[in-house]
């Protein structure tokens, strides 16, 4: 396994033209990226992805709506890219109170669990 450090907002994506089994984001939205994830996602691949969402402002941060998605977006995002395995958007009480989405989709191949 190799490190690599990469501004992945202001600098170029550094993997392009790579594939993944699994990629995992929580917490973290940059929407010019959501593409790129989107295509690095490998046949048979799974995409994790949670972050807040409109709403999460009344909890406190992130409370600047470019840093928080917009009721359906991550599914809005994948859709006819992705096989969406689960969805959820709303209000979690735990590890503390927040306003979410959560999204796991795979490329081609369907999930296998057990």
């Amino acid at each position: 396994m190799t490190a690599r450090l990469a501004d992945v907002e202001d600098g170029p994506w550094p993997y392009h033209a790579r594939q993944f089994d699994g990629i995992v984001v929580t917490n973290y939205l940059h929407r010019p990226l959501l593409p790129l994830l989107i295509n690095a996602v490998g046949e048979g691949g799974v995409l994790i992805y949670e972050t807040f969402m409109l709403g999460n402002e009344r909890f406190g941060k992130p409370s600047n709506p470019h840093f928080l998605l917009r009721p359906g977006e991550l599914l809005e995002v994948v859709r006819r890219r992705l096989h969406v395995v689960a969805f959820e958007e709303g209000e979690v009480d735990a590890p503390h109170p927040a306003v979410v989405q959560r999204l796991c989709a795979t490329r081609g191949a369907t999930l296998k669990i057990g």
